[in-house]
C-alpha cells in the first residue's frame, strides 16, 4: 500500500480553504449580477441615484426620492424567458431591501421603464449603510399565477465615495 506524504495534503487542505474563504468575502455583487430560477433569468444592477440624475430629474423617477434621508440607489432589472431568451415585458416586479442592523421597510413594487428602448424595471432605495444590502425580489410573470423569489447581495458600487 502506498501512502500519500502528508506536507502535499496540508498544502492542498490550505489552498482549498484559502480559495473558499476568498470566495466568500466576494460574495456580495458590487453592482450587477445576473441569476436564474423556475424558467426567469434576471439581471440586475444597482446604480447611485446620481448617476441617474444625470438623464432623469430623481423628483420624477418612480415618484422622488424616498423620504427618511440616506444615500439614493437606483434598482434596475430586466428579465427573460430562459427557454426562449425573450424578453419578459409584462410582469409584476416587487422588491424589498434589508439591512443589518435597520427594520426592513415593506416591499416596494418596480414599476417598468425602458433602458435604452428595452423594457425594465425600476424603483428608488434609501440606504443608510455602506452594506451590504440584501434584496428580495418577487416576479410574476403575466402567463403565470405564481410569484418567484429572487435573493441577492449587493454593494454599492460607489461606497468608497460616501
Amino acid at each position: 500500500m502506498r501512502s500519500i506524504p502528508l506536507a502535499p495534503c496540508w498544502r492542498l487542505a490550505a489552498t482549498t480553504w484559502l480559495l473558499l474563504l476568498l470566495a466568500t468575502m466576494l460574495s456580495p455583487a458590487l453592482a450587477q449580477s445576473r441569476t436564474e430560477r423556475s424558467g426567469v433569468t434576471l439581471y440586475w444592477g444597482l446604480v447611485p441615484a446620481a448617476v441617474v440624475a444625470d438623464k432623469h430629474a430623481l423628483a420624477e423617477l418612480h415618484g422622488g426620492p424616498p423620504r427618511g434621508g440616506g444615500q439614493v440607489h437606483h434598482l434596475v432589472v430586466a428579465l427573460y424567458d430562459s427557454a426562449s431568451g425573450r424578453r419578459i415585458e409584462d410582469a409584476v416586479v416587487r422588491a424589498q431591501l434589508s439591512e443589518i442592523g435597520i427594520a426592513d421597510e415593506p416591499p416596494k413594487y418596480l414599476l417598468p421603464m425602458k433602458v435604452n428602448d428595452q423594457a425594465s424595471y425600476g424603483q428608488v432605495f434609501s440606504v443608510a449603510k455602506d452594506g451590504p444590502y440584501r434584496f428580495r425580489l418577487w416576479v410574476r410573470p403575466s402567463a403565470r399565477t405564481d410569484e418567484i423569489e429572487f435573493r441577492f447581495d449587493a454593494w454599492s458600487p460607489h461606497r468608497s465615495e460616501r
